[in-house]
Formats: C-alpha cells, sequence, structure tokens
C-alpha cells in the first residue's frame, strides 16, 4: 500500500446519510481514504476536517438532480415506516408519484 493512503474523488460522488433525529442529508466526497479495511468516502465537515460521514445509507456518483432524488426517496421510505393513517400513506403516495414523475422527466 502507498504511503498516502487518500485518493481524490472525482466530481459528483455524493454521500447520502439518514439520521433518525436529523433526517436525510447529502454531503460531496472529496476524498477516499484507502487502508487494510477498504475504501471509506471522506466528507468535509464544518469545522474544515476531512471525516468520513455519519448513518451513511448509500454513496452514489450521480449529477445533483438524481442525489436529490434518491435522498428525497429515502426520507420517503422513513415516512412511510412511521405513517399511521390512511391520509398518511395516501400523502406519501401522492410524494411518490412526484418524485417518480420528476426521475423519468430526465435532466
Amino acid at each position: 500500500m502507498s504511503e498516502w493512503p487518500y485518493m481524490t474523488a472525482k466530481q459528483g460522488w455524493v454521500a447520502i446519510s439518514r439520521h433518525p433525529k436529523t433526517g436525510t442529508d447529502t454531503a460531496p466526497v472529496l476524498f477516499w481514504e484507502v487502508d487494510d479495511n477498504g475504501i471509506k468516502p471522506l466528507v468535509k465537515h464544518p469545522d474544515g476536517l476531512m471525516v468520513e460521514p455519519k448513518n451513511v445509507r448509500d454513496v452514489v456518483r450521480a449529477t445533483p438532480k438524481a442525489a436529490f432524488l434518491l435522498a428525497a426517496g429515502y426520507e420517503l421510505e422513513a415516512l412511510v415506516e412511521r405513517a399511521v393513517t390512511d391520509r398518511e400513506f395516501e400523502l406519501i403516495e401522492h410524494v411518490r408519484q412526484l418524485i417518480k414523475r420528476a426521475w423519468t422527466d430526465g435532466e
């Protein structure tokens, strides 16, 4: 293994995180850390340090629109897990249809 265990990430890589209290978030992956345990994405923490994102749900290379729609889908999935009433499920289905239409409409 090389002495420098970091690789610059190409543009478009995004880490999508899902925290139970704060919801879904996206962050651009700036570097990859390569070590004996594999490859980890690194994002810029608000204090300026490069850190592995917490509660990562997915790491994808996507357009901003596609990353946003994927994150919205994960948030919708969390809403389904908490929904109880028929009205909540109806609203979730409406939003699901909007996300699906935005996905299929292209860039």
